[in-house]
Parts: structure tokens; C-alpha cells; sequence
């Protein structure tokens, strides 16, 4: 006996329903296709950007060590670079202007905080709390007792700073403080700062706590340098690269030595 109007009308209820549920799960993988298509498309330029920007820093590298001639200077200068993508640039400092935390006197320290703009009293006492941090000896004012009078669960170490960012941890020293400290600051400047390839800022500091500054002092050939290269996309986005560098290595057979890579 043939179907029924209604089970005919029920039979292309469910083939319709179907059809939707199709359509659906169609268009989810075309759309999650779509998504993930994209997402290598990111991946791809990101990496491409990236592979970009170290090969630039290298290429400054070279440059640096190359002919006094033809060579770039550690003298902050930007350099442009021409890629398929746009102009690109590579500046390269001279670290030995910087001053170092792990090796600083208090009242450096405490100088160059008072010229970015911490008050007398917090200068003075966040740097004494840096060299306490990175100081053995436990005698200190800023030391275990202290941080933990404060509520902080941690104390100092006893051991020199293993990054900038570890100097946010010493008790009284705050994010903004710390980003105005940055620019000025190298955990690879072995020597005292150089005043003559100083900043203004370290300048400033080095004057208040008493050591003349001479400008026409000659610059030795630097030791270790920060580098940064920006590379364009055709998106209109950078990719950044940071590098500390050593140059001219007596531990090692090659003539530089990359200290840290950082985005």
C-alpha cells in the first residue's frame, strides 16, 4: 500500500532537517578551514618576520666588526635596511654608558634614581635595597627581615641580578620607576660607565656623585652592545628583535657572543 500523505510529509520533514544539519556541518569546517588557514598565515609571516629581524642583527654584528671604513658605530644611530616587505632598521648601543646594578655603588645607584625623577628619600633607599638584594652579606637595612615585615614572600638572595626585570622585586622599587631606570641600565657593562658614550641621564648622575665627566674622552672599541631591529610586513604590523652582544670574546673562538635574544 503506498505511503500516506502525512509519512510522505513527514519523510521530507526529515530529509529537509537533514539537508540543514548538512549545511551546518559544512559551513563549521569550511569556517574552521578557514580559521586555521589563517592562523598558518600568521604563523608563517610571524616566523618569516622574525627570521627577518635576527638576520639583521647579525648582519649589524658584522657590520660592527667589519672595516673601520664600511663598519656601523654603537652610537644609538638607526640604520635602514631595505626588505621586500618595507624599510627596516637596526640601532646598536654601546653598553659601556650604562651602568650596572650588579656592580654600582649605592650612591650611583641612588643618583641615577634621582634623576629619572624618584624623590631624595626613595632614591636613596631603593639604592641601598638594590645592593643589598645582591650583596651576601646580611648586615644590610633592606634584608630578610624587612620584606617579610612588608608582606613579600621572597628575600634577597645574596647573588647578583639575573635579569633587569628581578630589579622590580627589590622592596621599594615599582613598575614606573623601573621603566624609567631601563634605558639606562646593563648587566653586561663590565667596567664603570664610560662617560664619555653616556647619556645625558647617566651623565647627570655620575656628576652628582662626584666624578667629572669628560666628553672628549676616546671611546674604546665596545665590548658588548644592545641591538634592536624592526622589520615591516606586508600587513602593516613589526616584528621586533632585541639583543644583548658580546663582541671580540676571549672565551671563545668566535668574534662575538649573542648574551640574549628577547622580543
Amino acid at each position: 500500500m503506498p505511503p500516506r500523505r502525512e509519512e510522505r510529509g513527514f519523510a521530507l520533514l526529515i530529509v529537509l532537517w537533514a539537508l540543514v544539519l548538512l549545511t551546518l556541518i559544512f559551513s563549521r569546517l569550511v569556517s574552521a578551514g578557514r580559521g586555521e588557514t589563517e592562523i598558518a598565515f600568521n604563523l608563517r609571516a610571524a616566523a618569516q618576520m622574525q627570521a627577518e629581524a635576527d638576520g639583521l642583527l647579525y648582519m649589524g654584528v658584522f657590520n660592527l666588526l667589519g672595516p673601520t671604513a664600511a663598519g656601523w658605530k654603537a652610537d644609538g644611530a638607526v640604520h635602514r635596511v631595505s626588505l621586500p616587505t618595507g624599510m627596516a632598521e637596526v640601532s646598536i648601543t654601546d653598553l659601556a654608558g650604562r651602568i650596572n646594578p650588579n656592580t654600582a655603588s649605592a650612591p650611583l645607584l641612588a643618583a641615577l634614581l634621582h634623576q629619572v625623577g624618584a624623590d631624595a628619600t626613595t632614591a636613596d633607599a631603593v639604592g641601598e635595597a638594590i645592593t643589598d638584594w645582591r650583596s651576601p652579606d646580611v648586615q644590610g637595612r633592606f634584608e630578610a627581615p624587612q620584606y617579610r615585615d612588608a608582606g613579600l614572600p621572597y628575600a634577597p638572595p645574596g647573588a647578583p641580578f639575573n635579569s633587569l626585570a628581578e630589579l622590580n622585586l627589590v622592596i621599594g622599587m615599582t613598575p614606573a620607576l623601573l621603566a624609567k631606570l631601563t634605558p639606562h641600565l646593563s648587566l653586561y657593562n663590565r667596567d664603570n660607565p664610560n662617560p664619555a658614550i653616556a647619556d645625558p641621564t647617566v651623565r647627570a648622575a655620575l656628576r652628582q656623585v662626584g666624578i667629572k665627566i669628560d666628553v672628549s674622552q676616546t671611546a674604546l672599541p665596545p665590548k658588548d652592545v644592545f641591538m634592536t631591529a624592526i622589520v615591516p610586513s606586508k600587513g602593516g604590523t613589526y616584528g621586533i628583535r632585541h639583543a644583548d652582544v658580546e663582541l671580540r670574546t676571549s672565551s671563545s673562538d668566535l668574534p662575538f657572543k649573542i648574551l640574549t635574544w628577547s622580543n
